[in-house]
């Protein structure tokens, strides 16, 4: 995959402190390629996650989480994906703030997602019919990290039933970053379900799963991938996905739903397609 990535620079439109870059140039928008070698396992700026707490902090101080700036959603539903072994609290702030502003806002049910693929994907797409076959509406999918991957695998296979996906620090390129903090866990736990420690194993459920991350994402289906340079996670390259329109923030990765520049972004996206 990283040989796609593109290898011109295009010029950015800045709206605020957000940077967009158009979905037509985001082919010639990067010259950089994700971090390989020793800079691709242990090159990333994790100490920059200590921010994380107070980026949470100062959302909760700001206008935006009184809902200064939000869309009203007049029920319009929402699917939450949290990402790879994140506790189900963790996008607290970004649901309480859409669903003050009248989102239908469900979680999906994916525990640590931190099993095999197929297993968390099989229970946000069995939420992704129940919300649809509530609201009779097209939903909105927003996928942090590994949610994020699983919120555009659920476009790909469901694009009548999506309205939109926003992706958030979400490494779209590849099914594991490379940097030692995520790619050594997510590895062992790879090979351990595998070995049938989380129930049943399935392998050709998950070779499907691979395969749709990389399948052509449906035109009729908005597409957002937010990122931040300064993740001390996942490499800001992984989340350029040619299909998206790309917004850059300065958070955190594990506060980049949780902060004021992360939210403003997202609730930005959802305006763009009111």
């Amino acid at each position: 995959m990283y040989d796609d990535l593109p290898s011109k620079t295009a010029t950015d439109e800045v709206v605020s402190d957000i940077e967009v870059v158009d979905s037509a140039d985001a082919l010639v928008a990067w010259p950089e390629k994700p971090n390989t070698g020793f800079a691709g396992w242990f090159g990333r700026p994790i100490m920059l996650e200590l921010r994380a707490p107070f980026e949470r902090k100062a959302l909760r101080q700001s206008p935006i989480y009184n809902g200064v700036g939000v869309p009203k959603g007049e029920g319009r539903p929402v699917l939450v994906v949290p990402g790879f072994f994140a506790a189900q609290d963790s996008a607290d702030d970004l649901i309480t703030i859409l669903d003050n502003a009248g989102w239908d806002i469900s979680l999906a049910d994916v525990g640590r997602n931190a099993g095999p693929a197929y297993n968390s994907l099989s229970a946000a797409e069995e939420n992704l019919k129940q919300l649809t076959a509530r609201t009779k509406k097209p939903v909105t999918i927003i996928g942090h990290s590994r949610g994020g991957q699983f919120a555009r695998v659920m476009a790909v296979r469901h694009p009548e039933t999506v309205r939109q996906v926003i992706t958030v620090g979400s490494p779209l390129c590849v099914k594991y970053p490379k940097f030692a903090v995520v790619n050594l866990p997510a590895s062992i736990l790879d090979r351990l379900w595998r070995l049938g420690l989380f129930g049943p194993v399935y392998p050709a459920q998950e070779d499907a799963v691979d395969r749709d991350r990389y399948r052509s994402f449906p035109a009729e289906v908005d597409f957002v991938s937010i990122y931040s340079k300064s993740d001390g996670i996942v490499d800001w390259r992984l989340s350029l996905d040619p299909a998206a329109r790309h917004v850059e923030v300065q958070t955190s990765h594990r506060a980049i739903w949780n902060s004021v520049n992360g939210v403003r972004a997202i609730v930005t996206a959802m305006a763009d397609v009111e």
